[in-house]
C-alpha cells in the first residue's frame, strides 16, 4: 500500500481537547470563550476572526482592541473582520480578552482563525494515464523509474469521451466559463495551463497601481492570500532537470494539480487532457494554502471567495477543509453565486458523525464530493457519508500537472476537480445558469455504483455524456430581480421597507446598499456594500442611497433612491381655563407631528426662545403619549411651549394665561317653550368677550327641563322650570322654560 499523507488541522490535538473543540463548535458563543481559547493555546488555530457589527468603524476598532497591545497585533483587516494573533499572551490575558469580546455588543461573531488542511498530498512522479477519462481495464502507472500496468474494473470513469464528442455536436455557441481554485498557488506558465489561464484584463502588468479598484495591486492571473501579493506560484529551479519546479519553502503543486485535472490543454502533443479542455474554461488561481505544508486559513478563505464572487467566478474547487465549523466561512458561500465543488476528507471517517466542513455544509449551491479508486471502491481513507457526501469521483492515482512537470496524487482533493470539470461543461452551455440547478443536474445523472449503496447521499460517480445530455434539464434565470421601497420613520430613525421578488426561478442572493449614487460596478457582484437583512433597514441620515440587489443566476442591478426627511417642525396649538375660584389654571396643549413623530415637548412660564430650550434641564417636561395634554398653574401669565420632532425639527407657541372676570352676562333667551323630548341651546354672552370665566348651568327641576355644561336644555315631561346660568365671578341670569 503506497504512502499518504494527509495534513489534518488537528494533527497536534490531544484527543480529549479535539473532542471539546468539535463539541464547543456548534454551541453558542456565550460558553465558546474556553474552546477558543484551547484552540488557540493548541496551535491550531492561527489567531481570531471577529467579525464587527457594520457601523463599526477602523478607528472604533483600534479603540477596542487598544487595552490589549502590544500583546495583541492586527495581522488584517478585511470587510467587517479584523484577524488578530496574541502570540505570546498567558492563558489568563486569553480568558480576559476573550470575555471582554464576549461582552462588547459590536462583536458579533468571534471564531478562531482556524487552520485549513489540504486532503491528499501523495507524489507518485510522472505518469501519463488517466483512468477516469475512459476506463478499458487497465492503465499504466509510473512510479519514479518503474513503469507497470494495475488492473482496474472496465467503465468505472466518467464517459468523457461520449461527451466531449456530443457536446461538440450539440452545442454551437461556448460561453466562457470561470473556475476559482481555491488552493495552494497554481503554475500559470505551465505549457499544458497557460492558455486556459484566467487574465485580469483591466489590469497593467507591474506598473504598480490598483487599475480596476478592487483593492488588490496587479492581480494579473488572481491573488496569493497567503503572502498578500501576486506572486501565484513559487519556483525552484532544479539543476538536474534544469526546470523551474515547486519551492521547496512553499510548494504550489497541490493547486496546479487541481488546475490539470480541471483545464489541462488537450490535444496539444504533451501532458493530459482536463476534464473541460473541450471548452473555453479559464482557472482563477487563489491562494490561500502556502509554506512547506500548505497551511491555510479561515480568514484568507473567505477573502478568496469574496474576490472569485467579484471577479464573476462562475464555480469554485475547494479541495480542503477542516472539522471544525466557520460561521464566517458558511456566509461566505452561501452569498456567493458560484457553484462550489469541495472534497469531502481523507481520514476514513463517516461525515455525518463528525462534519467535515466546509464540504458537509447542507447549501444549495455546494457538492460535496469523496474518491473511489479504479475499481469503484472507496478507498481506506476516503471519507463518506449517507446524510453529507453527495457523491464520489475519481481520486486514486491521479495523473496530472504540477510545477514544471507532472506528477501522481490520491485523494478526495483529486476527486473534486473531476466534478468541477464536468460542471464547468453545463456552464459554458448558456449564459443566466445558477448553481442550484447544475448541481441538481450533475447529481441526477450519476453512473450508479453497487459498491457504493449505503454510503453517499448518491451511491455513484458523474457521468459527462448523461449530464451534457441533459439539455430538458436545464433551467435559465434572464429576469432581474426587483425592489421597491417605501419610506416612513420609526422614531428619530428613517424606516425603509422593502418589497423584494425574482421573476426567475434563481432566487434572491443578497441585498445590499451604500451611501451615495453608486454604479452597478462599484458593488462588485455583491461582495461590497452593507448587507440588508430582512425587509427593512433604518437609516440614521437623509439623502440619496444605491439599492442592490442579485440573483444567483448572475442578474444584478441598482437602484439609486433618495430617502426624504422629516423637514416639517410640529405643529402646537394651545388653550387654558381658569377655575371657577381663579385659584387655578389649566392650560391644554395640541402638539402634533404627521412624519416623524413628537419627542420632546416642554413648557416654562414667560416668554422664551427656541435656544433657551437647547439645555436639557430648562423648561417642565409634558408627556407626548397623547397629542393633547393639560398642565395646571396658580400663576397667571405668559407660558412658552416647545416641541420638537425625532428628526430634531423645533417649534414654539406663546400662550397668556390671563385671568379676565366678566362683568356683564346676557342669554339669548330668557323664556323658552318646548315639546316633550326637544332641546335647545341656551347661549351665553360674556362681556368682555375674552372673558376667561367658566359658566356653570342648573336646572331648578331636572325632572321636568335637563340642562348640560354646553348649554343644552332637554324637554322631559309638562311642567315648568327655570335654568340659572352663572359665571365664575358670579353673575346670574334665568330662562323660564315651559314644556307643553
Amino acid at each position: 500500500m503506497k504512502k499518504r499523507t494527509f495534513i489534518k488541522s488537528f494533527l497536534f490535538l490531544p484527543a480529549f481537547l479535539l473532542f471539546f473543540i468539535l463539541l464547543f463548535a456548534l454551541l453558542p458563543f456565550s460558553i465558546l470563550p474556553s474552546a477558543i481559547e484551547e484552540a488557540l493555546l493548541s496551535d491550531s488555530a492561527s489567531g481570531l476572526l471577529i467579525k464587527w457589527d457594520e457601523s463599526v468603524t477602523d478607528e472604533d476598532i483600534v479603540s477596542f482592541l487598544t487595552p490589549f497591545t502590544p500583546l495583541l497585533t492586527i495581522t488584517d483587516q478585511f470587510d467587517c473582520y479584523t484577524v488578530c494573533e496574541l502570540p505570546n499572551a498567558k492563558p489568563q490575558v486569553l480568558s480576559s480578552f476573550l470575555s471582554y469580546l464576549e461582552n462588547l455588543p459590536e462583536a458579533v461573531q468571534i471564531e478562531p482563525n482556524y487552520e485549513l488542511s489540504l486532503f491528499g498530498v501523495t507524489n507518485d512522479p510522472y505518469s501519463d494515464t488517466q483512468w477516469p477519462i475512459q476506463n478499458s481495464g487497465s492503465y499504466t502507472h509510473i512510479s519514479g523509474s518503474n513503469t507497470g500496468i494495475t488492473s482496474s474494473t472496465p467503465g468505472i470513469d466518467l464517459n468523457l469521451p461520449a461527451a466531449w464528442e456530443a457536446y461538440n455536436q450539440n452545442l454551437n455557441a461556448k460561453e466562457e466559463v470561470i473556475v476559482a481554485v481555491i488552493d495552494t498557488g497554481i503554475d500559470v506558465t505551465h505549457p499544458d495551463l497557460a492558455q486556459h489561464i484566467f487574465v485580469n484584463t483591466a489590469e497593467i502588468p507591474g506598473d504598480g497601481i490598483d487599475n480596476d479598484n478592487n483593492g488588490y495591486i496587479d492581480d494579473i492571473y488572481g491573488w496569493d492570500f497567503y503572502n498578500q501579493d501576486n506572486t501565484i506560484c513559487h519556483y525552484e529551479y532544479n539543476k538536474r532537470l534544469g526546470l523551474n519546479l515547486a519551492s521547496s519553502s512553499d510548494d504550489d503543486d497541490h493547486g496546479t494539480h487541481i488546475a490539470g485535472i480541471i483545464a489541462a490543454t488537450a490535444d496539444n502533443g504533451i501532458g493530459i487532457a482536463g476534464v473541460a479542455s473541450n471548452i473555453n474554461v479559464k482557472i482563477l488561481p487563489l491562494k490561500i494554502h502556502g509554506g512547506a505544508n500548505g497551511k491555510g486559513t479561515v480568514a484568507n478563505a473567505v477573502k478568496a471567495i469574496k474576490y472569485a464572487t467579484a471577479m464573476g467566478a462562475d464555480i469554485c474547487n475547494m479541495s480542503w477543509g477542516s472539522t471544525v465549523y466557520s460561521e464566517a466561512l458558511e456566509q461566505a458561500i452561501k452569498e456567493s453565486p458560484m457553484l462550489f465543488i469541495t472534497a469531502a476528507g481523507n481520514d476514513g471517517s463517516n461525515n455525518d458523525d463528525v462534519p467535515m466542513f466546509p464540504s458537509s455544509l447542507n447549501l444549495g449551491n455546494l457538492i460535496s464530493v469523496t474518491f473511489i479508486d479504479a475499481n469503484g471502491k472507496l478507498d481506506y481513507d476516503s471519507n463518506y457519508g449517507v446524510s453529507s457526501v453527495d457523491l464520489a469521483a475519481p481520486g486514486s492515482d491521479i495523473f496530472s500537472t504540477v510545477v514544471g512537470s507532472y506528477s501522481t496524487m490520491s485523494g478526495s482533493s483529486m476527486a473534486a476537480p473531476h466534478v468541477t470539470g464536468i460542471a464547468a461543461m453545463l456552464y459554458a452551455y448558456c449564459p443566466h445558469l445558477y448553481a442550484s440547478n447544475i448541481k441538481e443536474i450533475i447529481l441526477s445523472t450519476v453512473k450508479s455504483l453497487p459498491s457504493l449503496n449505503g454510503l453517499l447521499k448518491n451511491p455513484g460517480i458523474p457521468d459527462a455524456f448523461a449530464a451534457v445530455s441533459s439539455l430538458n434539464l436545464i433551467k435559465t434565470d434572464p429576469f432581474i430581480p426587483e425592489i421597491a421601497i417605501k419610506t416612513s420613520f420609526h422614531q428619530d430613525m428613517l424606516q425603509l421597507d422593502f418589497t423584494k421578488a425574482d421573476p426567475g426561478t434563481s432566487g434572491i442572493r443578497v441585498v445590499k446598499y451604500a451611501v451615495g449614487k453608486k454604479s452597478l460596478a462599484s458593488f462588485r457582484h455583491g461582495t461590497t456594500g452593507i448587507s440588508i437583512s430582512g425587509n427593512s433597514l433604518q437609516l440614521t441620515k437623509a439623502g440619496f442611497y444605491t439599492f442592490y440587489i442579485s440573483d444567483y443566476a448572475g442578474n444584478e442591478s441598482v437602484f439609486p433612491y433618495y430617502v426624504k426627511d422629516d423637514l416639517v417642525s410640529p405643529e402646537i396649538t394651545t388653550s387654558y381655563q381658569i377655575s371657577n375660584d381663579y385659584k387655578v389654571i389649566s392650560i391644554t396643549v395640541c402638539a402634533s407631528d404627521a412624519d416623524s413623530g413628537v419627542k420632546t415637548l416642554k413648557y416654562k412660564k414667560g416668554i422664551c426662545s427656541i435656544q433657551d430650550f437647547k439645555a436639557s434641564s430648562f423648561g417642565t417636561s409634558l408627556s407626548t403619549k397623547n397629542e393633547k395634554v393639560t398642565f395646571s398653574t396658580k400663576d397667571s401669565g405668559a407660558y412658552t411651549i416647545y416641541a420638537a420632532d425625532y428628526r430634531g425639527n423645533k417649534s414654539i407657541t406663546v400662550v397668556s394665561a390671563t385671568i379676565i372676570k366678566s362683568t356683564n352676562l346676557s342669554l339669548n333667551r330668557t323664556k323658552k317653550t318646548l315639546g316633550i323630548g326637544k332641546c335647545f341651546r341656551l347661549w351665553p354672552t360674556l362681556f368682555p368677550s375674552d372673558s376667561t370665566d367658566q359658566i356653570t348651568y342648573v336646572s331648578s327641576d331636572p325632572s321636568i327641563v335637563t340642562v348640560n355644561q354646553q348649554g343644552l336644555l332637554t324637554a322631559i315631561s309638562k311642567g315648568k322650570a327655570t335654568i340659572t346660568v352663572t359665571t365664575s365671578s358670579g353673575i346670574s341670569k334665568r330662562c323660564q322654560v315651559t314644556v307643553k
